[in-house]
């Protein structure tokens, strides 16, 4: 009788399991695909509109010889007039395909098309968190990752651009599940699925090699329990690694067979051009946010206060060092025996994929949020085993009133990031007061490497305007200063359309001490210019009848415009201006427009 009971409550929990699942899938849905047409089609992210002009420029080849040629084939990015790229062709692949069969072959819609299919891969890696904390620890701690992951701000931001992360995050997950699932029983199909799965993270992004040291971890434990065998299984593992990998980015090599390795000596100078940019001290416009920045600190700081938010942030910092100090408590204890117990090994691959990539990318020069993304499903999987442990240790009544709290604190940031989508673009706001209140004829500033306003929306053009543009990423010398003092003779109006420059310059005075007094004193109204509008899109809280910003603790504002944190919104508003510019510049930078005095 007892047996019966126990069969019908462990189907009834599986059945309420699945149902929870979908809720959570549907949720995640809701927050990846709301607001998809973020930027009301005008392609304000720099990495989307290359990666959507490839999309357009490149022409599926005649034979699958011409596919492998490098040198011909006018699948190769090189062959189309874009002699750097540096991401994976796998991504750009597939939207190609998806576009052609589905007709959307428009730049509009290729772009809209990426943004969707990014989504769907962000949303197949909370079924994975699912399953991965199901597996290693118990179906609450799968079920509460998922759920904690669907709703956290960097998955559901990456979801809204047509990049290569999702991807790349996606078959990263997807390697180390079928590894786990090896731990526990090896069998060849979890290494023919695992090779595959890794040959396509590599052919999304390079960077997949930051989980080597875990994926080395699981082999060093399978080769203790089942010896030789184990070598076949290594050699069938990387052998379908890098034949995925051949195949899906066939332009990283030279052969116009497929079993030719020869590699691409253009794709090793694009990366190694890449790496040049990412040097302390370097000028090269997108790289300056990151001089002067913390090793370790800086991105610890972006992900916990801006990624998951303030609340989220702390319980994920603590449940991670508490995780950590009882793993290395067992391992002390069991003498460093460690390849006997299958559920601790999968726990050190879970602790190894987090800081194998948060150590590596954190001593990095460049530092953007999105490098710390492929560590964040396992993140969240040890947080709710330490959370589901707490929990546990409580009344029945106390576990519901924390878990209800739990839910609320971890999903209020995202909320308040959502609803950046629920309003138009700050430039496109921008653009339509421009139109209305700047005079055709005027002369405008535009700022170097930073998108020029007013955008062309509604009809109206851009080129009623004369733009002046002002070099100010350029090294300060006299030869710049006296360019810059005759252009602001010249121009009307100064509008800075992001903080992206004075952002980042300002926090590096030892760089630019002339251009940072510059901002200072274009702030301060000592440049003959005052401030006549301010358009932002922060993260907010609706709430009727009040207005609130608040700047949340260790944001860096450099040495100019502290005092300039205007609440224009209504309700609770965060402000996010001054966190690393790759979060705020595309989706909802702030604008600040200048007119000359009279």
């Amino acid at each position: 009788m007892y047996d019966i009971a126990g069969r019908i409550m462990q189907k009834f929990w599986k059945t309420n399991e699945y149902f929870y699942l979908i809720i959570i899938l549907l949720i995640a849905c809701l927050l990846r695909f709301y607001g998809i047409n973020w930027d009301q089609n005008q392609h304000l992210h720099p990495d989307e509109r290359f990666l959507t002009m490839v999309t357009q420029a490149i022409r599926w080849p005649s034979s699958i010889p011409e596919y492998f040629s490098t040198s011909t084939s006018p699948l190769n990015p090189h062959n189309q007039n874009f002699p750097f790229y540096v991401y994976g062709t796998f991504p750009l692949f597939l939207i190609k395909a998806l576009s052609d069969i589905t007709g959307l072959t428009d730049y509009n819609q290729i772009t809209i098309l990426g943004r969707f299919i990014s989504g769907l891969f962000d949303i197949a890696i909370i079924l994975l968190v699912f399953l991965i904390g199901r597996r290693v620890f118990s179906s609450s701690v799968g079920l509460l990752a998922a759920f904690f992951y669907s709703v956290s701000v960097i998955p559901i931001q990456l979801s809204h651009f047509y990049a290569v992360d999702t991807f790349l995050n996606f078959f990263l997950t997807l390697t180390i599940y079928f590894l786990i699932k090896s731990i526990y029983s090896p069998k060849i199909i979890h290494f023919i699925l695992a090779g595959i799965s890794l040959g396509f993270a590599f052919a999304s992004k390079v960077s997949a090699f930051l989980i080597g040291p875990p994926i080395i971890l699981v082999f060093v434990y399978l080769l203790y329990h089942f010896r030789n065998k184990v070598f076949i299984w290594i050699g069938l593992f990387l052998s379908l690694t890098l034949l995925i990998f051949r195949v899906m980015q066939p332009y990283a090599f030279t052969g116009t067979s497929i079993f030719d390795f020869s590699i691409n000596p253009k794709f090793i100078a694009n990366l190694t051009e890449l790496q040049a940019f990412s040097k302390p001290g370097n000028y090269f416009p997108p790289a300056v946010q990151w001089n002067n920045t913390l090793p370790i600190i800086y991105p610890l700081k972006e992900l916990f206060i801006w990624g998951l938010g303030i609340p989220a942030g702390i319980i994920t910092i603590i449940a991670f060092v508490t995780f950590l100090i009882k793993l290395l408590k067992n391992i002390i204890k069991s003498k460093l025996n460690i390849l006997r117990d299958p559920s601790f090994i999968t726990r050190i691959v879970l602790t190894l994929v987090i800081l194998t990539i948060f150590v590596y990318q954190g001593v990095q020069f460049a530092k953007p949020l999105r490098y710390f993304y492929p560590m964040l499903p396992a993140l969240i999987i040890i947080t709710s085993y330490f959370i589901t442990e707490v929990l546990s240790k409580l009344t029945s009544r106390n576990r519901i009133i924390y878990f209800v709290f739990l839910i609320l604190i971890w999903s209020i940031w995202s909320l308040s990031f959502m609803s950046i989508y629920s309003r138009d673009h700050s430039r496109v706001q921008a653009s339509e007061w421009i139109y209305q209140n700047i005079p055709a004829g005027s002369s405008i500033s535009a700022e170097h490497w930073d998108d020029a306003l007013p955008l062309n929306i509604q009809g109206n053009s851009s080129n009623i305007y004369q733009f002046v543009e002002f070099p100010l990423y350029a090294k300060d010398t006299d030869e710049k200063w006296t360019e810059v003092a005759q252009k602001l003779k010249e121009v009307d109006y100064i509008i800075l359309s992001s903080n992206r420059l004075y952002g980042g310059i300002t926090r590096n005075l030892w760089m630019y001490p002339a251009t940072s007094k510059y901002y200072q004193d274009l702030f301060s109204s000592k440049l003959g210019f005052e401030k006549i509008a301010e358009f932002t899109s922060r993260p907010s809280i609706p709430v009727p009848g009040i207005s609130i910003c608040l700047i949340l603790p260790f944001s860096d504002y450099g040495e100019v415009s502290k005092k300039y944190q205007e609440c224009e919104q209504g309700g609770i508003v965060f402000v996010d201006d001054y966190i690393d510019e790759t979060n705020t510049v595309y989706d909802h930078p702030k604008i600040i427009i200048f007119k000359k005095y009279e």
